[in-house]
């Protein structure tokens, strides 16, 4: 049995360390002009990186009227108390056509008084507020009703994606809405 520390005499020297054949993978890529070694690599990553994107812009578009419909609700209860009391009756009376709030919360808001005035400067913000409420819960009202024509291009990507293929949309997640304050 041999030596572990013993060389073999029929082995070849090592070669120096800038020693062509040591470097030749180098000076391929190199001379390839190449940014990257591994092209493939790169274009599984980028392939990774374009599907989980798709991934989350598809969840998020499952999901996203709970949470503007909460967002919006919010905003329709302060339009609501100031338009009843300070602006434009007919507008509210537009905005609580759209089903955004219960009966029993418009008749609450309706006996409520306050400094409402101070939650817009104007009227006329008041009722555009209104109006983007209205048109955001039409869309939504038409989505679920399938009223493809009518509805805007975020829409009908919707309706293609879920509700055509029998997936609806949840509309809105009662933990997510702001209540009305009833004392």
């Amino acid at each position: 049995m041999a030596s572990l520390f013993s060389k073999d005499p029929t082995a070849r020297p090592p070669l120096p360390p800038y020693a062509i054949e040591r470097i030749q993978k180098e000076i391929e890529h190199l001379r390839k002009r190449q940014s990257t070694r591994d092209a493939a690599g790169k274009n599984l990553a980028f392939a990774r990186l374009a599907a989980s994107c798709a991934l989350c812009a598809l969840v998020w578009l499952y999901f996203m009227d709970p949470f503007l419909y909460a967002f919006h609700k919010g905003d329709a209860i302060r339009t609501y108390l100031y338009l009843h009391n300070h602006g434009s009756e007919a507008k509210a009376q537009a905005l609580a056509a759209t089903r955004i709030f219960s009966n029993t919360e418009i008749d609450y808001m309706n006996h409520q008084q306050g400094s409402y005035q101070d939650y817009f400067a104007s009227p006329q913000q008041a009722e555009q507020k209104a109006d983007s409420i209205v048109n955001y819960m039409n869309g939504l009202n038409q989505l679920h009703t399938g009223q493809y024509d009518q509805l805007d291009p975020v829409g009908k990507l919707r309706y293609l994606l879920f509700v055509r293929t029998g997936l609806l949309p949840p509309s809105d997640w009662s933990t997510l809405n702001p209540s009305v304050a009833m004392e």
